[in-house]
């Protein structure tokens, strides 16, 4: 069973919220609860897909609250209150800026609550389970490096703003495109959003036309991104690299359109994530408790050779 409650306050008493049953689940030992920025976007989809399914698997409920983007800070610190509140065994969270968390962190210490960071490391959790994001702005710095062997120019589309996960993969990336003759001429940031991707990415092309490359954070703008360069019948003229290899991802390599994919085992970190807090809710001592997932570089060169389970949902499935 799980529960997905968006951007709402709630007491006890007086829940807003959609309900969705499972029937095939095992005997129930707990409910997890499960805070998230947003529940839109291929990384949340795949990400909880895994903690879902493999919850149903150890027999856990789950309980997701949806902030509603991430500029909802405020919101998503009262969602991780309200878990709290409901005396769920363990929680979740994708944090939507890390900074922000620190005091209702210290209250779940306070009560014996369990806390898996899940997708983005979070200090002051009791574990975290994600892959490195600084390999993952490395990886496509190297993926840049390669769809520009002799230099060029590149702009950037660097997803949320104040988000650990989007600031930590571009410094990273930056950072190891030093000493190359790729020179990024724009960077903006944004909502992970594919339609906020395209225009963003629009308007990079227009200002600058001899552009070579385009960098999208993750594949809602990195989507955005190829969509764009679609739109201007430029696909084999302007790169795209991204991160996350999402259904419209594949189909956009398949075309011609995305280059170069340094992809997160989504799927596989919602489970571990989903094991570890199992492990902790039954008083269990980690051996680990950061835990990195490995990215996996994606071409058009092995797309169809890539075992997409650990990467994404199965077609279809939503939260």
């Amino acid at each position: 069973m799980r529960r997905i409650l968006q951007a709402t306050s709630f007491c006890l008493t007086a829940v807003t919220a959609s309900l969705v049953n499972h029937a095939a689940y095992a005997q129930e030992s707990g409910r997890l609860g499960v805070s998230m920025p947003t529940v839109q976007g291929p990384f949340f989809t795949a990400l909880l897909y895994g903690i879902v399914d493999e919850a149903e698997k150890l027999g856990f409920e789950t309980i997701i609250l949806d902030a509603g983007g991430y500029a909802n800070v405020d919101q998503q610190v009262s969602d991780m209150q309200n878990l709290l509140v409901q005396g769920v065994d363990a929680i979740l969270i994708d944090p939507a800026d890390d900074n922000a968390f620190v005091g209702v962190l210290n209250e779940a210490s306070a009560e014996g609550m369990p806390v898996v960071a899940s997708g983005v490391p979070l200090e002051g959790t009791n574990a975290g389970v994600t892959a490195s994001h600084c390999d993952l702005g490395k990886g496509m710095a190297e993926g840049a490096r390669m769809l520009l062997p002799d230099g060029g120019t590149m702009a950037a589309l660097t997803g949320p703003a104040g988000a650990f996960w989007a600031t930590e993969r571009f410094r990273c990336f930056a950072e190891a495109l030093e000493g190359s003759n790729i020179e990024i001429v724009a960077d903006q940031s944004s909502e992970p959003d594919a339609a906020v991707g395209l225009s963003i990415a629009t308007d990079f092309i227009q200002r600058f036309p001899d552009l070579d490359l385009l960098y999208g954070a993750d594949d809602t703008v990195g989507v955005g991104a190829a969509r764009a360069v679609q739109s201007n019948n430029a696909c084999n003229e302007i790169a795209v690299l991204t991160a996350i290899l999402g259904e419209t991802t594949e189909e956009l390599m398949q075309e011609g359109c995305i280059d170069y994919v340094v992809a997160q085992q989504t799927v596989l970190i919602g489970r571990e994530s989903v094991r570890v807090a199992k492990a902790l809710v039954d008083g269990a001592t980690l051996d680990e408790t950061n835990i990195i997932i490995p990215v996996v570089p994606v071409t058009p060169e092995n797309l169809d050779e890539v075992d997409t389970g650990s990467f994404r949902q199965p077609a279809g499935w939503r939260p």
